[in-house]
C-alpha cells in the first residue's frame, strides 16, 4: 500500500509550492545521519529515563503504607530513605547521560544534514538556480534544517521518554490495582480525544496564520530589498501602513488560536484533576469498605502518581504532534532539493590531451526553461585558435547566453558546440571548464583574503604566481597600498567596482587556460584603469582563444573579428573597419551605442 501523500501549499517561488509530504520524511532524514549509534544509545537512555520516576512512586507508596501502619516506623523509614537516595542518584546519572547524549547527537545530525543538502545544491545545474529563490535555498540550509533537527532528534527523544513514562506508569498502576486503574481507561482516552480535536481545529487556524504571516514577511522582504525605489517615490508610510494591516490579520488569527489552545488545555486539566479525585475516593473506599481487595494506604500514592505520570507522558507526546507535522513539511522541502536531478553529471565524460582553442557553434538553438522564446536560434559561427573575437549587439540578443552555453552551464536543444572539432557534450564538464577562464560582467569576491580570491581559479598556485597574475591584471599596486596587502580579508562590498574587477581579471590570468571569456570585463573600470588593464589583457591573451562581450568601442575595435548579434543569431561579421564600411547594423551600433 503506497504511503499517504499530503500536498501543502506554501508561500514562495515555484520550487517552494506543492510540497509533497508522504509521512516517510522522518526515516528519510535519519538515513542521512551517519553516526546512528549515538541516536540509538540516546533512545535507549530516554526509555530508561522515562521509566525511572516510576520507581520513586513505589518507594513513596511504601512510605505512605509505613506511615499509616506505624509498624517499625523508624527502621522502615530509614531503609526506604536509603532506597530513595539510591533511586535519586540513579536518576541523576541516567538523566545526565540522557541529556549528554542528546546534546551530542544534535550537532552531529545538523552537520550530516547540512553537508548532504549543501553537496546536493553544489551538484545542481545553473538552470536550477535560475528557477529557485536564493532566499528559499538559504532558508532550507538554516531554518528548515534547524526545525528538522529540533524535532526529529531533540523532541523525538522527549516523545520516547514521555511514552516510556506513560507505559511504565500504566503498567505499575494496573499491577498495583487493576480495579482502580480502570478509571484511567476512561479518562486517558478522553484526554487524548480532547487534545486531538483541539489540535485539529488549531491546525486549520495555524494554516491561515501561516499564510497571512508568510504574506506579510514576503511583502516586507520585497519592500526592504527594493527600498531605494520605495523611497524615491515617497512610499515609506504607505508601505508601513500595508504591513501594519497584514500584521493585524496575523494577530487576529493568532488570538483565536490562543483561545482554542486555552480551552483545550483547560479541559485536559479538568479531566486530569477529576481522575486524581476519583482515584483518591475510590481507593479510600476500597481500603475502608472492601479490605478484602487488598488495597493499602500506600497504593493510593502509587496509583495517583503513576496514572498522573501516564497522563502527563501522553500529553507531552501529543504536544509534539504539531511540531512533527511542521518538521515533516520542512523535511519534505529539504528532500525536494536533494532529490532534484541535475541535467548532467559534472564528472562524466571525456577529456582531451591538448586543447588548441578552436570553437564552433553549428545551428545552435536554446531557450531558458523559464521562458517560451528562444535565447539563441540557428546560431552558427567559428573562432580560430588564438583568435580574439568580440560579440556585440543590443541587450538580450544572446551574447552572454553564448558564453554560458560554451561552458555547458545549460544543455542546448538544437545543434552542436565543438572545441577542436569535438562535441562538448562528450567532454566532462569539470574538464571543459578547467580549460576556460572567464571574467564575468559583475565582479564576484568571496569572504576570504585577496590572495585566496585570486587563487580561487588555481588552488595550487604559489604566492609568487598570485602576485605575478595581479601585476598583469593591474591589481598589484592597489593591493600593496592596503594595510595587509594580499592577506587582507575582503567581502563583496569591501572594494570598489574597479578594484574587484581587476582582482577577477587577475584570477582569470592565474588560471592560464587556453580559452578566455571576457563578459564586459572592463565595464566597471575608469578610463585610465581600462587602458592599463586592456594592455595587460592584450599581452595575456596572445596565443589564447578569446571571446569578448563588450559595449565599449575601445574594447571592440582591436578584436580580430567582430560578430554582431541580433535576436539570438549572428547577422554581421568582420573587423571594425570592414563593418563600418558596410554601413549596416554594426555601423548603427557604433553611432548610437558603442561610444
Amino acid at each position: 500500500m503506497p504511503p499517504r501523500m499530503t500536498v501543502f501549499k506554501t508561500q514562495g517561488s515555484q520550487d517552494d509550492q506543492n510540497v509533497e509530504v508522504t509521512g516517510t520524511e522522518f526515516f528519510s532524514m535519519l538515513k542521512l545521519y551517519r553516526k546512528k549509534g549515538y541516536l540509538t544509545v540516546s533512545a535507549i537512555f530516554a526509555v530508561v529515563a522515562g521509566a525511572m520516576p516510576i520507581l520513586m512512586n513505589l518507594t513513596m507508596g511504601d512510605m505512605a503504607s509505613v506511615m499509616a501502619s506505624g509498624t517499625n516506623f523508624l527502621d522502615s523509614m530509614w531503609n526506604l530513605t536509603k532506597q530513595m537516595i539510591y533511586i535519586i542518584c540513579a536518576m541523576v546519572i541516567i538523566m545526565s547521560l540522557t541529556m549528554g547524549l542528546r546534546v551530542r547527537a544534535n550537532p552531529l545530525f545538523v552537520v550530516d544534514l547540512r553537508h548532504a543538502l549543501f553537496s546536493s545544491l553544489m551538484e545542481q545545474s545553473i538552470d536550477y538556480y535560475d528557477k529557485a529563490s536564493t532566499g528559499i535555498l538559504i532558508s532550507r540550509l538554516s531554518e528548515d534544517v534547524t526545525l528538522v533537527r529540533e524535532t526529529y532528534i531533540d523532541k523525538a527523544l522527549q516523545v520516547v521518554q514521555g511514552l516510556s513514562q506513560a507505559i511504565a506508569g500504566i503498567i505499575l498502576a494496573f499491577y498495583t490495582s487493576w480495579l482502580v486503574s480502570t478509571i484511567s481507561l476512561i479518562v486517558i482516552p478522553l484526554v487524548t480525544l480532547t487534545y486531538y480535536l483541539g489540535e485539529k481545529y488549531v491546525d486549520k487556524l495555524w494554516y491561515s496564520y501561516n499564510e497571512t504571516s508568510s504574506a506579510a514577511a514576503s511583502k516586507a522582504e520585497e519592500v526592504i530589498t527594493q527600498f531605494r525605489t520605495v523611497k524615491a517615490f515617497d512610499g515609506e508610510m504607505k508601505e508601513a501602513e500595508h504591513y501594519c494591516n497584514g500584521l493585524t490579520n496575523v494577530n487576529s488569527v493568532y488570538r483565536v488560536a490562543s483561545s482554542a489552545h486555552g480551552w483545550k488545555d483547560g479541559i485536559i486539566t479538568f479531566l486530569s484533576n477529576s481522575m486524581t479525585a476519583s482515584i483518591l475516593y475510590f481507593t479510600s473506599y476500597l481500603i475502608v469498605r472492601k479490605p478484602e481487595k487488598g488495597v493499602e494506604a500506600g497504593d493510593t500514592m502509587i496509583l495517583m502518581m503513576s496514572l498522573m505520570f501516564a497522563t502527563l507522558g501522553i500529553t507531552q507526546a501529543l504536544a509534539f504532534v504539531d511540531d512533527f507535522r511542521k518538521a515533516n513539511v520542512a523535511a519534505a522541502k529539504i528532500l525536494q532539493v536533494m532529490r532534484a536531478k541535475p541535467e548532467l553529471n559534472r564528472k562524466s565524460g571525456n577529456s582531451m590531451d591538448n586543447i588548441k582553442g578552436k570553437i564552433e557553434f553549428r545551428n545552435v538553438g536554446f531557450k531558458y526553461s523559464t521562458r517560451d522564446e528562444y535565447a539563441v536560434k540557428d546560431l552558427s559561427f567559428s573562432v580560430n585558435p588564438g583568435e580574439t573575437v568580440a560579440l556585440v549587439g543590443e541587450s538580450g540578443c544572446g551574447k552572454t547566453t553564448t558564453l554560458s552555453l560554451l561552458q555547458r552551464f545549460y544543455e542546448i536543444s538544437e545543434g552542436q558546440i565543438l572545441i577542436d572539432d569535438v562535441d562538448i557534450k562528450t567532454l566532462s564538464p569539470v574538464y571543459l571548464r578547467s580549460q576556460i577562464a572567464i571574467v564575468p560582467q559583475s565582479p564576484v569576491l568571496f569572504t576570504m583574503s585577496i590572495s585566496d580570491n585570486i587563487r580561487y581559479s588555481k588552488e595550487s598556485a604559489t604566492d609568487q604566481d598570485v602576485a605575478e597574475a595581479a601585476q598583469v591584471g593591474n591589481a598589484h599596486n592597489f593591493i600593496m597600498a592596503i594595510k595587509d596587502n594580499y592577506k587582507t580579508e575582503v567581502q563583496q562590498t569591501s572594494l570598489s567596482g574597479g578594484q574587484k574587477q581587476r582582482i577577477c581579471i587577475s584570477r582569470a590570468i592565474l588560471a592560464n587556460s587556453p580559452i578566455l571569456l571576457l563578459d564586459e570585463a572592463t565595464a566597471a573600470l575608469d578610463t585610465e584603469s581600462e587602458q592599463l588593464v586592456q594592455q595587460s589583457l592584450d599581452t595575456f591573451r596572445r596565443g589564447k582563444t578569446a571571446i569578448i562581450v563588450a559595449h565599449r568601442l575601445s574594447t571592440v575595435k582591436h578584436a580580430n573579428r567582430i560578430l554582431v548579434f541580433s535576436q539570438g543569431k549572428v547577422v554581421e561579421t568582420g573587423n571594425h573597419e570592414e563593418l563600418l564600411e558596410k554601413g549596416g547594423y554594426y555601423a548603427d551600433l557604433v553611432k548610437f551605442q558603442l561610444q
